[in-house]
């Protein structure tokens, strides 16, 4: 009498378990990276809302504003807080947006830069992250100027735009 089996044997499932594992591995690192970069674009909306009072601030006192109270904001960067940002200050005219609150690990305590730069007709240009410098030079008035801060938050976790 012939014995016909059916099912699988216990290497052939340690085998199924070892791939299974390595894909959950690999899914889970993909997403990690992918919701770190969704706060970083919270930073990158709160960055546009400051732009407009360090510009203005710019066309009415031809130079760069110092801090937040000459741009027209309150004079606490945590008035400017998120769901993922502690704070938003401007030193002359550079927006700096500190991760805090429910931050990831990975950018929590960081900060990204935003640098103002004067491009052809009172024409203003930004730098943000790791970005190469724009055409024209750092926004300069008053004997104050904008000087660019290197990124404290991973270049794979800024946007294109941010990125070298």
């Amino acid at each position: 009498m012939k014995h016909i089996e059916k099912g699988f044997t216990l290497i052939e499932l340690m085998i199924v378990v070892a791939i299974i594992g390595v894909l959950a591995s690999l899914g889970m690192a993909a997403y990690q990276t992918y919701a770190v970069r969704a706060q970083v674009a919270e930073a990158l909306n709160m960055a546009a809302s400051a732009k407009t009072p360090v510009v203005d601030a710019y066309h009415q006192t031809g130079r760069p504003p110092a801090g937040r109270v000459e741009s027209g904001m309150s004079p606490l960067p945590e008035d400017t807080r998120g769901n993922y940002v502690a704070g938003v200050d401007i030193s002359d005219g550079r927006i700096d947006i500190t991760f805090g609150n429910d931050a990831h690990a990975e950018i929590f305590g960081r900060t990204i830069s935003f640098t103002p730069y004067l491009s052809g007709q009172n024409s203003i240009s930004w730098r943000c992250g790791a970005a190469l410098a724009p055409a024209g030079a750092p926004l300069t008035g008053g004997g104050v100027t904008s000087v660019h801060l290197a990124p404290g938050v991973a270049v794979r976790y800024l946007p294109s735009a941010c990125r070298p």
